[in-house]
């Protein structure tokens, strides 16, 4: 009786370990590059290139330029026009479904963006070396805090990566904190895993 028990006993478990190699296990996609559908509207476009750090965790880096249609978009009210000419944007994204399904994603992000200030006095220095005042545009850099809320489909096995998102931002100068919110990071993304 005991070898007939000990028999059964060593049969299902080489059934066993035999159909668990025939499950190929799950692919991990760590990269992923997306791009927002909805800035090409306004003349603009961006890039974002994301990383998996852990099950829940990812970081990544996205950059964009925009174009003169965005500014309409400002909520900036301020006597002088402000137009963010490109930005680059690292951020950390925390996915609550984890990273390789489709999930719910809050997401922070730091920004560094150059920046165009028109109808402002501008100091220029004339030929004689003095210094003189007039109206024009100010080029500068400004650097910035944002955050987002998201979710993200994943369609093709896991590749295809279609994503809605929110996100604001708002901007800081050295002299002063100026509250100029603008939404970024905003839009429907569509992307590729790898």
């Amino acid at each position: 009786m005991k070898n007939i028990l000990c028999f059964v006993l060593f049969s299902f478990g080489f059934l066993q370990s035999g159909s668990a190699q025939d499950d190929e296990p799950p692919q991990i996609f760590r990269n992923q590059f997306s791009t927002n559908l909805v800035l090409p509207i306004v003349q603009s476009f961006d890039m974002s290139y994301e990383r998996t750090v852990a099950n829940k965790w990812a970081v990544g880096v996205s950059s964009a330029v925009y174009g003169d249609d965005i500014k309409e978009l400002d909520t900036d009210n301020s006597s002088y026009n402000r137009t963010t000419n490109f930005e680059i944007m690292p951020f950390v994204r925390l996915y609550l479904n984890g990273t390789q399904t489709k999930s719910h994603f809050f997401e922070i992000f730091g920004s560094i963006s150059e920046v165009d200030e028109t109808g402002r006095y501008v100091r220029t220095i004339n030929d004689q070396g003095y210094g003189v005042y007039a109206i024009g545009t100010k080029t500068y850099t400004v650097g910035g805090l944002g955050t987002g809320y998201g979710y993200r489909f994943l369609f093709v096995k896991n590749r295809l990566v279609v994503e809605a998102q929110l996100g604001i931002r708002t901007n800081f100068s050295t002299n002063y904190i100026f509250l100029n919110v603008a939404f970024v990071r905003t839009g429907i993304r569509i992307g590729y895993r790898f």
